[in-house]
């Protein structure tokens, strides 16, 4: 049987800079960033993958991953992934994004009126969205119960799911695997952190938590799950009647964000 070839999904603000630095360092041509596919069709159908050759690839990661990839392998996948929760995935984020307004005199935005432009559940949206295809308007057709549900049923089948705080882990765990050093070197695409949980007024805080309840449920449910079984704890109830709002919520975020441009 053919070695398997490792899928380490690449969410943002999820140490996936991390991830990928170190098989892209041991792995040389054995490790490759995924290809976007630049088309106004991306959005509605996914990511494609035409010609991309797959010989001698072990690992593979990036932004532009997505599950149609596996139709090109001739090999047993292995898919693994890192998870955040809201809060930190959006203090992190603004981070980020307003890093390189540090040594420069545009002034950023505060914290509150730029969250509002972002989009809810960012990260199960990313996976249904980026990874597993469901394209636009597919997307809206799940609700946040549907959305949760519908990601345990494939999470389940992963090699690994973890926190993000267990990058090591899982980088020296597949490494060895596949026969290469396992000590971790981080990198930090924000070295500088404007702003800390502890800056925010404890109702905003609460306010993210709440709004992005299908990201802090997925979260908490597999965080600590890492390489096998399932979560063990009870699933919340999560609203069963909500596609319109994600629909509405995606376009007023849309247009808010070109106004804090």
């Amino acid at each position: 049987m053919a070695e398997p070839v490792h899928f380490l999904l690449h969410i943002p603000k999820c140490a996936g800079t991390t991830v990928e630095a170190h098989f892209a360092r041991h792995l040389g041509t054995a490790f490759r960033l995924a290809p976007r596919w630049d088309s106004v069709s991306r959005n509605f159908i996914g990511n494609r993958y035409p010609g991309v050759e797959m010989q001698g690839i072990r690992a593979v990661s990036g932004h532009s991953l997505s599950v149609s990839l596996k139709q090109t392998v001739d090999a047993p996948v292995r898919e693994s992934v890192l998870l955040r929760d809201p809060l930190g995935y959006f203090l992190s984020f603004y981070n980020y994004r307003w890093a390189r307004h540090a040594a420069g005199d545009t002034k950023p935005p505060d914290f509150a009126p730029w969250y509002l432009s972002q989009r809810r559940n960012p990260i199960s949206r990313f996976l249904l969205n980026r990874y597993f295809e469901q394209g636009v308007p597919a997307l809206y057709r799940f609700s946040s119960a549907g959305r949760l549900a519908w990601l345990e049923d494939r999470l389940r089948q992963f090699h690994f799911v973890g926190s993000y705080r267990y990058a090591d882990e899982m980088v020296a765990g597949i490494s060895r695997e596949l026969g290469i050093p396992d000590t971790v070197t981080h990198e930090n695409v924000t070295p500088v952190k404007k702003l800390r949980a502890q800056d925010l007024d404890p109702a905003l805080q609460a306010r993210i938590i709440e709004e992005n309840a299908v990201d802090q449920v997925l979260y908490t449910r597999w965080a600590d799950r890492r390489w096998q079984g399932e979560p063990d704890m009870p699933k919340p109830n999560l609203p069963r009647a909500d596609h319109l709002r994600y629909a509405l919520g995606d376009s007023i975020g849309g247009i808010a964000k070109k106004l804090l441009r």
